[in-house]
């Protein structure tokens, strides 16, 4: 190898690394600004250190209502993928026949799955007892 080319060679790894180095960086702050945009929200998504708007109206009460009815048709979703996630990752785990037992594996993640489960289904169940709050004070509003 001549100079000429081993110097070529030594700035192309160069500007492979740098290249590389630029995009993992530029990886690292999407991901960052993601996380920072989540960690100012609360679990309802909710944008925390702003005060939420008390509805003022009949209109503004159906409205946060609907809003609830979404959230709450949203955590059951949520519930649901997971008890379906947990049906499926049984089926994939294997299994030695002579073992009786529950798999140490399809514990942990039964474990997890039931979990997130019933706090998903204790939040719809908050959004839903929010949702009739706001539409009873729509109605009161309305003289119904």
């Amino acid at each position: 190898m001549t100079s000429k080319q081993i110097s070529r060679s030594a700035v192309a790894a160069t500007i492979k690394t740098l290249a590389a180095g630029a995009l993992l960086m530029l990886a690292a702050s999407f991901s960052t600004s993601a996380l920072a945009q989540d960690a100012k929200q609360d679990h309802s998504g909710h944008a925390m250190g702003q005060d939420m708007k008390m509805p003022q109206t009949a209109q503004e009460h159906r409205e946060r209502a609907e809003q609830y009815q979404k959230k709450a048709a949203e955590y059951r979703k949520d519930a649901e993928a997971h008890k379906k996630m947990l049906t499926d990752y049984s089926k994939t785990v294997a299994r030695n026949p002579k073992d009786t037992g529950e798999s140490g594996y399809i514990k942990k993640m039964r474990l997890h799955c039931e979990k997130y489960s019933k706090a998903a289904e204790a939040l719809a169940q908050e959004a839903d007892e929010m949702a009739k709050f706001h539409t009873m004070r729509a109605k009161e509003m309305e003289g119904k």
